[in-house]
């Protein structure tokens, strides 16, 4: 009989062991009871069992905060009776005194006492513990104390009259605590990959780093927080980790930076035969988690590398635990991973982007579309990293691969598909309206880009907002830019008409927007109102004074017969364009052309091979960019400047050209595809340019044989581009070869319809050859394009005179004088 007792016993053990690492409470208190009847010698033992499952099932219910502390005090009562027995000399003997005093103290502190529950853990000595193995459930039992009283230290309130010396002690102590309950928390979780770790466990876990940065110790909250992800993961501790890996990303973002970081060292595998398999792992003492160790460990070498590793494992971690259920019932997890997620993606956001890694962004916005549907913070993070890529990417490959199809293109077309999704959710949002705008313009849909500009402006009207002056200098640069475009001389007054008037408003709504001076000195410099154009180029170089394109605009006033040719004033604001963007290439044109005019030939030569030597340069130091192996983050300033150099570009170019580029294509690519070979990149185009600048330059130094030899290495670059059968027509008159001159005009205008130069020219070869019929045609299509270029009215008072029509020749004439004035010098 006695046999068969002990025998029971044990399987009640057994079977209460199972119930408690289950945590199955209901049963493990029923276990007990049967127990303390069948078993009376066992006792204190049942005591201490049913007051643990009480308590336990109590605060699986009702976690222990703030809010619950009096239901906590009601019916905790009889879970209190429970412990207090088991903590007597018989349960001393039983050996449970000890975990009942731990379990009275986490009792007292869901209680609201925290005094008693710090009584507690003194009489259980728990200072004094000493780290050896333990059973599961009392791994979770000590931790769970480090923890409260850690919790318990900080409730209580230090007098005023506690030295520094106390306080810090005391803090140390609480420091200690919560690290402690940290290793022990993932060391009961690795045991038990089934457990969860519960509110108070996981507050513990990431309290002891925020205390190291409240007492100013960056380096041991960074230590701590690597410290725990290097753990050894279980399914349980995968939602820990996208916590502590958030987090410690925001301190490396906020807090480290260059010499002030350093890196994380490796944890070295244990010596022996099996060291190199990856799943090795060591671990310092009993009551430390396993660390993961392996030969092949990814050490981060900078704090960029170090922040970019966590948002990208982070945000993997979110969007594979996203919810995709639109269920009602789904409703609380799927806020809950959305909001996690959403953390993540703006971190990465925040890291990469200020490295130029629109594409990693973009990639994790679209992992992020599974899971938000209807999210107006997602689509709007989305629409602006795609119009962002967008714009990378079309600097980047130039016109080249702007056509339909090509990936300058494609990405534009989803850029804006994303921001048309977005737009109903964010109705109120000015700025993804402006952002949209531009790229509009970048891709050629003028028409669109107005509407999107016009419609940010009626917002920031309607609620005043701070970029109502932008609004309205994205609707000027929009008419701008349509006036151009059009050839109806209606059209284009009315375009150019409003295009001042918005601009005119947003100088006056920001008087430190270099911007929208630089495109009002452009609208008054087209519209001939040259002194208007100085005054607003004036104050464009007072706001900024290293922008590229306001030097350039006043070169062209300052050259222009009205201004008296201050020939210094020119080259010196050309050079200072030069300066402040060495990589423009129409400032060294201007600058070359102008030296060609006031300076030696020699000077403006030396400018035209700089501006061919400086795209192979370019290509060069793409190539070794591309092969870095270190990030490199662009500051503020940098990219700061590089917009104003985008936007302070050549922006006088027509429109019209895209139409022309994509007619160049289309021959390019039928003659690429007869011939087998590529269509020429957008360095190609770069380099054909700068050729045929070379080529105009010695055409105006009457070297003709060497400008032939320029405008052959450009055709062999671009040899569908009307430029280069303009220039090669330029040649063939240089030479007085009319015939042939007329037939290279004729090609530039087949693809190009529009292109000024090529009418007059055309026209001029008709004179030339006696075809006076067609010269007047020619050359009055050309004054009707652009009624403000005074050289198209001088060709055509001179043909007009040849056909013998002096009335009509004097009103050309004087036309032409009355326009000299405002004409640059160097065109």
């Amino acid at each position: 009989m006695t046999s068969k007792s002990k025998n029971a016993v044990r399987g009640f053990e057994t079977e209460i062991d199972k119930s408690r690492e289950e945590a199955n409470w209901k049963k493990a208190v029923e276990l007990a009871q049967q127990l303390k009847s069948r078993s009376p010698q066992h006792e204190s033992l049942a005591h201490f069992l049913i007051g643990e499952g009480k308590l336990e099932a109590y605060l699986d219910e009702w976690p222990p905060i703030k809010e619950n502390i009096e239901r906590a005090q009601r019916e905790l009562s009889e879970a209190r009776g429970y412990l207090t027995l088991a903590t007597d000399e018989a349960g001393k003997k039983a050996g449970v005194a000890l975990d009942a005093q731990l379990l009275l103290g986490k009792l007292n502190y869901a209680c609201g006492s925290y005094d008693e529950a710090l009584k507690h853990y003194k009489l259980a000595e728990l200072n004094t513990l000493t780290e050896k193995e333990l059973p599961v459930r009392s791994l979770r039992i000590v931790a769970e104390s480090y923890a409260i009283k850690g919790f318990c230290l900080e409730q209580n309130a230090v007098p005023s009259s506690t030295s520094r010396y106390k306080q810090a002690e005391r803090e140390a102590e609480m420091i200690r605590c919560f690290e402690l309950a940290s290793d022990l928390t993932l060391l009961y979780l690795q045991r038990n990959s089934s457990a969860r770790a519960g509110p108070t466990l996981e507050t513990a876990l990431q309290r002891a780093p925020i205390l190291h940065i409240r007492a100013g110790r960056l380096h041991s909250a960074i230590d701590r927080y690597r410290e725990m992800l290097t753990a050894v993961e279980s399914v349980s501790t995968q939602a820990l980790r996208l916590t502590l890996t958030r987090q410690l990303a925001e301190v490396l973002l906020r807090g480290v930076t260059g010499q002030v970081y350093k890196p994380p060292v490796a944890v070295a595998p244990a010596q022996g035969t099996l060291t190199r398999r990856r799943e090795d792992h060591v671990s310092e003492g009993p009551w430390k988690p396993k660390k993961y160790a392996a030969l092949n460990q990814f050490v981060p070498r900078n704090e960029h590398e170090e922040v970019l590793v966590l948002v990208l494992v982070g945000e993997a971690m979110a969007a594979r635990d996203g919810v995709l259920s639109q269920s009602a019932e789904f409703a609380a997890a799927r806020d809950h991973s959305l909001h996690t997620a959403l953390a993540l993606i703006d971190l990465l956001a925040l890291a990469a982007l200020r490295w130029g890694l629109r594409p990693l962004v973009l990639e994790s916005l679209e992992r992020a579309m599974k899971f938000s549907f209807g999210c107006a913070h997602v689509w709007r993070q989305r629409a602006l990293a795609a119009h962002a890529h967008a714009q990378a990417h079309a600097q980047t490959h130039a016109q080249a691969d702007a056509r339909p199809g090509g990936g300058a293109w494609d990405a534009s077309v989803r850029a804006r598909a994303v921001s048309q999704r977005a737009r109903p959710l964010v109705p109120h949002d000015a700025a993804l309206r402006l952002v949209t705008a531009s790229t509009d313009y970048s891709t050629g849909w003028i028409e669109e880009g107005i509407a999107m500009a016009e419609e940010a402006l009626a917002i920031e009207e309607e609620q005043q907002g701070p970029l109502l002056a932008r609004c309205c200098l994205y609707a000027g640069i929009g008419y701008q830019m349509k006036a151009q475009k059009t050839n109806y001389r209606l059209d284009k007054e009315a375009a150019n008409e409003t295009s001042l008037k918005y601009l005119v408003r947003a100088a006056q709504l920001d008087p430190n927007d270099h911007l929208a001076f630089y495109h009002l000195a452009l609208q008054y410099m087209d519209m001939g109102m040259l002194n208007e154009a100085m005054d607003a180029t004036r104050s464009c170089l007072e706001a900024r004074a290293e922008c590229s394109g306001a030097l350039i605009v006043a070169a062209k006033l300052w050259s222009c017969a009205c201004a008296g040719r201050r020939q210094t004033r020119a080259l010196s604001a050309a050079a200072l364009a030069r300066t402040h963007a060495p990589h423009s290439q129409h400032a060294l044109a201007t600058h070359a052309a102008l030296q060609l005019l006031w300076d030696t030939p020699e000077a403006a030569l030396a400018t035209g091979k700089e501006l061919l030597s400086l795209f192979s340069c370019d290509a060069e130091a793409d190539a070794e960019a591309g092969g870095r192996a270190e990030l490199d983050a662009l500051s503020d300033s940098q990219q700061d400047d590089a917009q104003s150099a985008r936007a302070a570009g050549h922006s006088s170019v027509r429109a019209e050209m895209a139409e022309a580029g994509r007619v160049e294509r289309a021959l390019c690519s039928g003659a690429s595809g007869a011939s087998g070979r590529a269509p020429p990149s957008a360095r190609a185009q770069h380099r054909a340019r700068a050729w045929l600048l070379l080529a105009d330059i010695c055409l105006r130094l009457d070297r003709v044989s060497a400008a032939a030899g320029c405008v052959a290495e450009a055709a062999a670059l671009t040899p569908y581009s009307h430029l280069v059968f303009y220039t090669r027509g330029l040649v063939h008159a240089a030479s007085s070869e009319w015939l042939e001159a007329r037939l290279c005009f004729q090609n530039a205008l087949a693809i190009h319809p529009t292109h000024l130069d090529s009418l007059l020219h055309l026209g001029e070869a008709y004179y030339r050859l006696g075809w006076l019929g067609l010269a007047e045609k020619a050359v009055r299509e050309g004054a009707a394009l652009q009624p403000g270029r005074a050289d198209a009215w001088a060709r055509l008072a001179r043909v007009l005179h040849a056909a013998a029509d002096p009335p009509a020749a004097a009103d050309a004439a004087i036309a032409a004088l009355a326009l000299h004035a405002r004409r640059p010098a160097h065109l």
